[in-house]
């Protein structure tokens, strides 16, 4: 096997020339929209209202109220409030992560190599809209049994990530103009502690490091062997 900081070079040599995009922050905002979309409320009639959650930051979600007047309240929006280094869970580049994995299409166990994924904390907006204050003392209800206490986040990335409510503020009402109608907002911020996962690339038998093409191909669920961590004692 090739020194792990031979590897390490080779990756970054392949990362130079390979420019992908990733749709990690999307994953997490379209679960919370989803979460937040079984919300519902009871009216003034005892009638359930489903809620409509979609992705705004308050001051696009206010413009939308304005232009859409087909728009029904309560509705929820999400946006990505912030997103910071992780310096308390922070890996330093020269650590390689091994795994292996099974390959469907070709019918083999492969090797697969990493450099450690990306420690961040990412903050979430999470803000409720309603005309009454009953419809958001019921949605927040609704949102403290869905954190008790954390969020379980649900994606193709990983399924052991957990978001915690970490501030509730109300907001003063918000005014449409012309509609003449009022708009309370309570606004949570949920942080979410994860790793931006980072490329994967095949390890040969032969020791060469390739690029992999067709990830799908690849079931990381069933693993031939323990997922290994190695470190090297230099850095590059």
């Amino acid at each position: 096997m090739r020194p792990l900081e031979d590897i390490r070079r080779r990756i970054q040599l392949l990362e130079l020339n390979n420019h992908s995009t990733s749709d990690f922050y999307r994953e997490y905002v379209q679960f919370l929209i989803r979460k937040m979309g079984t919300m519902s409320v009871l009216d003034s009639e005892g009638k359930v209202q489903k809620i409509e959650s979609f992705f705004a930051n308050p001051e696009r979600a206010v413009a939308k109220m304005k232009e859409d007047r087909n728009l029904t309240l309560p509705v929820i929006t999400v946006s990505i409030d912030d997103i910071d280094d992780d310096a308390e869970r922070r890996r330093t580049d020269n650590v390689i992560e091994m795994e292996s994995a099974w390959d469907n299409k070709g019918q083999r166990a492969v090797r697969v190599v990493s450099i450690a994924p990306k420690a961040v904390k990412v903050l979430f907006l999470i803000n409720f809209w309603a005309k009454y204050t009953e419809d958001i003392n019921q949605m927040m209800e609704s949102l403290q049994l869905m954190f008790n206490p954390a969020l379980d986040i649900q994606t193709k990335f990983s399924t052991t990530v957990q978001a915690f409510i970490s501030q509730v503020s109300d907001s003063s009402i918000t005014s449409l103009g012309d509609r003449e109608d009022r708009v309370l907002k309570k606004a949570i911020q949920v942080s979410v502690d994860t790793y931006i996962p980072t490329k994967k690339y095949l390890y040969s038998n032969t020791g060469e490091i390739e690029a992999l093409n067709l990830e799908a191909d690849l079931d990381f669920d069933e693993i031939i062997d323990e997922t290994t961590t190695s470190r090297t004692t230099k850095r590059g």
